[in-house]
């Protein structure tokens, strides 16, 4: 369903908000090239399967070939160090030719290393570009005796892109790389493609960005913070990231304990910014023509308006006037930490930007409500089923 779009005329305020470098309304339907933010680590051999099963938050053992899962690293602790999306290689003729290339040496050369056989265990990690060389050294370090080589794929060899069309889920083909991007229901597809080819005509990933925030989905070191909480209130369990049902891993203990618990103060919304003396968004609206967000890098509290009491939330990052932000629950939506409706209505909030105080709204997307059966059951029942039946019967988020 398109967004409604709010006219709203833009007087000159401090920080240059009248000047807006804002991207454009998503499309209904868009391509767009994701590399720029996105990077790919590629893990192959005979241990391969098995260590990602130990050190992530799917079950990586049924992924079958041609699949590809959103996942999680979790420390000790059960906090989340990085989002990523695993994508199964095998099947894609382009990767078998790169490694049978590889694995190719004359007998003559016996210093040369030799890769592990095509047919082992192969796959793609997608994480955020940022994190890449500490995801990298993260495997490397907890590989221990395990069987694979890893490396991060330079830049035009694989690049990753994003295909959204509101009308219909995608499926990714079933020679592609990639995967039905589950975290909420239409959100898309993700494709790695071979050469630094284009499959389209593409959309700035920033308006892919937006099209995200307006949906309520975190991505990145920004919008995740590395060992900054727990794989919850980030919403990964909700995004179809954790299967509940999968033996042992690294964080699981915690994570675990508080799916079993219902207790979850904190969660990642989408906010919309507005300035003091506009009315109160009633609902999530993006507005090109607003530059209000915080420059990125700077994660102000947001208070409410008298100043007092503990900081209800943390602004994450925006584009525009919408954004993200890790909020208390209680605080500044009308449900309760179990996550039943209550009567109370939350006041207003304010985001204090370099002595700017602009207002902000949370909203509670209407799929965290299938993300909390789809967090319930295993990986692979929750998948496209349940996508399916939010797409034809809730065209609304």
């Amino acid at each position: 369903m398109p967004l409604r779009i709010q006219h709203i005329s833009t007087p000159c305020l401090r920080r240059g908000y009248s000047s807006s470098t804002a991207p454009p309304q998503p499309p209904p339907l868009g391509i767009s090239n994701i590399s720029r933010s996105r990077q790919l680590i590629e893990i192959h051999g005979p241990d391969a399967a098995k260590y990602l099963q130990g050190v992530t938050t799917r079950n990586i053992l049924k992924l079958t070939e041609g699949r590809g899962a959103y996942s999680a690293f979790l420390n000790a602790q059960g906090k989340v160090l990085y989002d990523v999306f695993i994508y199964s290689t095998n099947h894609n003729h382009r990767w078998r030719s790169q490694i049978e290339s590889k694995n190719f040496q004359p007998k003559y050369h016996p210093t040369v290393k030799k890769g592990f056989p095509v047919d082992d265990p192969g796959f793609f990690i997608e994480c955020d570009i940022r994190s890449a060389d500490a995801l990298l050294d993260h495997i490397r370090r907890y590989k221990l005796a395990s069987k694979f080589d890893c490396r991060l794929i330079p830049k035009g060899e694989w690049d990753m892109w994003a295909t959204w069309d509101d009308g219909r889920l995608l499926l990714p083909n079933p020679s592609d790389i990639g995967c039905t991007d589950i975290r909420a229901p239409n959100l898309g597809k993700r494709v790695a493609v071979y050469g630094g080819r284009s499959i389209g005509r593409e959309v700035d990933v920033d308006v892919y960005n937006v099209r995200r925030m307006l949906y309520g989905v975190p991505e990145g070191q920004d919008e995740i913070l590395n060992g900054g909480n727990i794989a919850q209130e980030s919403n990964i369990d909700y995004m179809g990231g954790v299967d509940f049902r999968k033996g042992c891993y690294v964080g699981q203990e915690l994570t675990i304990r508080t799916h079993h618990t219902g207790v979850v103060r904190k969660r990642v919304l989408p906010v919309q910014i507005y300035r003091p003396g506009d009315s109160v968004p009633e609902r999530l609206t993006y507005d090109p023509s607003l530059d209000l967000a915080p420059p990125p890098g700077k994660n102000p509290y947001i208070s409410s308006l008298d100043g007092k009491g503990r900081s209800p939330g943390k602004f994450l990052r925006g584009v525009g006037n919408v954004g993200l932000a890790l909020c208390r629950l209680e605080a500044m939506t009308d449900f309760d930490v179990g996550g039943e409706k209550t009567d109370r209505t939350a006041p207003e909030f304010k985001l204090g930007v370099e002595g700017n105080e602009l207002r902000v709204k949370a909203f509670v997307p209407g799929w965290h409500w299938w993300g909390k059966a789809i967090g319930q059951m295993s990986s692979e029942r929750a998948t496209r089923p349940i996508v399916r039946h939010v797409i034809d019967d809730n065209n609304e988020f």
